[in-house]
């Protein structure tokens, strides 16, 4: 099976290969061919196998080791610090204990979301059985105690008008009476809309009201759970225990926070430094970047865990340029490698700001024909070619070519297939 050929830019230029080509083709333009010059010792052929083979070109850079991410820890309501259990610069792995905070006031703010939301409770049960809620009740006795009067003034008036008839009683009692019943059938009037609008305050917007209202009471009575049950923070993640930022943005860290400190809702603890998932970030110079793409392949290794290589891609690729220190130098762009969360054991070998060397994969291509530069020939007519043989016992033949990428073992060409290619070399006198 071939074995891959690999290409580092750094370690041998490309330009080398680059103006040894030049040079041939500059030679050839000018009418001098590859072959001896006349007058000098006759050139002796020699022919070669090329076959294809892995051509893989690689970028190197140097970079750091980084932390993916870093998180804030805010303190998630006001509270004293009741207990600390980590320090700065310490490693906490996933799910230790940093600190506790005591939760006095926020129990109080417990009990009395407790007590909003049994009132609210409440209330949507009366609503929900209204029809036999007091003020209901007490509407409908309204109700039937004037109908009651009204029942009984009529028939007290129907009565009366007998008497008048027959002379027995004045003309004055049966006006008398006339009027009241029109008081009581008013009175009946007032009593029905009252106990309709009795009826309607658990009905429609008011019942809606109520349960909205027992939506939020519950709401906020399981968001003080929810954050009672913060008071004991814990590491999302294994990492480093770092200094919080300032929040007005001097660049100064803040202070540590100490056992008994009192602290506001917001206010910054520690800033925890993602040891789980790390990433390699590198600057590479500006006459490089049109080589580098996003989800390349790049090993990974370091002095600092000499033996172990890494496996990412090329994550992200800086948009816009860090100026050079140098006067007339050129623009560096920041390149950020990912690779898969380490585990525990690679944790402890990897750290923070250890030096890596990255070499990124810029071109592969599993079959590849690759000649030495000597083969090549050029001609103003014939343009340039190689003198090829499919096997030893054929004829030669002139093939046209088509340039690749240089590399230390030859140039990469396309238009050829397996064969035997000729270099032309002088004999010695």
């Amino acid at each position: 099976m071939p074995s891959t050929i690999k290409h580092n830019p750094m370690r041998l230029p490309r330009w080398a290969w680059w103006l040894v080509i030049l040079v041939i083709l500059g030679l050839a333009a000018a009418g001098v061919t590859l072959r001896s010059p006349p007058g000098s010792a006759p050139a002796q052929s020699q022919w070669i196998r090329v076959d294809p083979q892995p051509l893989e070109s690689r970028l190197g850079l140097v970079g750091r080791i980084e932390a993916s991410n870093y998180l804030t820890i805010a303190a998630p309501f006001d509270a004293v610090v009741e207990a600390l259990t980590t320090v700065v610069g310490q490693r906490v792995e996933r799910g230790q204990r940093l600190l506790m905070l005591d939760t006095l006031q926020l129990d109080i703010q417990l009990r009395q979301a407790q007590a909003e939301q049994l009132k609210a409770w409440r209330v949507v049960q009366d609503m929900e059985r209204w029809e036999q809620s007091q003020d209901v009740a007490r509407a409908r006795r309204a109700l039937s105690n004037t109908r009651m009067g009204l029942s009984d003034t009529e028939r007290k008036l129907h009565d009366t008008q007998g008497l008048l008839k027959r002379g027995i009683v004045p003309r004055m009692e049966v006006d008398a009476l006339v009027q009241q019943l029109r008081v009581q059938r008013l009175d009946l009037s007032a009593a029905e809309a009252e106990l309709d609008a009795a009826l309607a305050k658990g009905k429609g917007e008011n019942r809606l009201i109520a349960q909205m209202e027992l939506k939020n009471t519950q709401s906020r009575y399981q968001a003080l759970q929810a954050l009672h049950a913060q008071r004991e923070i814990k590491a999302p993640f294994a990492g480093i225990v770092l200094r919080p930022p300032n929040p007005l943005g001097s660049g100064m860290p803040l202070a540590a926070v100490q056992s008994g400190t009192r602290v506001t809702q917001g206010t910054p603890l520690f800033e925890l430094a993602n040891l789980e998932q790390l990433q390699a970030v590198a600057r590479v110079e500006e006459v490089d970047i049109h080589q580098l793409q996003e989800g390349q392949l790049v090993d990974v290794t370091g002095d600092g865990f000499e033996g172990l290589t890494l496996s990412g891609r090329v994550q992200s690729i800086g948009v816009k340029g860090i100026a050079a220190e140098a006067s007339g130098a050129g623009a560096t762009y920041e390149v950020i490698v990912s690779f898969a969360p380490l585990s525990a054991e690679l944790q402890k070998r990897v750290r923070l700001g250890m030096s890596a060397r990255l070499s990124i994969v810029i071109y592969t291509n599993p079959n590849a024909m690759v000649i030495p530069p000597e083969a090549l020939l050029q001609s103003a007519t014939q343009g340039l070619r190689v003198n090829y043989r499919s096997e030893m016992n054929q004829p030669p033949q002139a093939v046209p070519l088509t340039l690749g990428r240089a590399t230390p073992q030859g140039v990469e060409v396309s238009g050829l297939a397996s064969g035997y290619v000729e270099i032309n070399e002088p004999s010695l006198q």
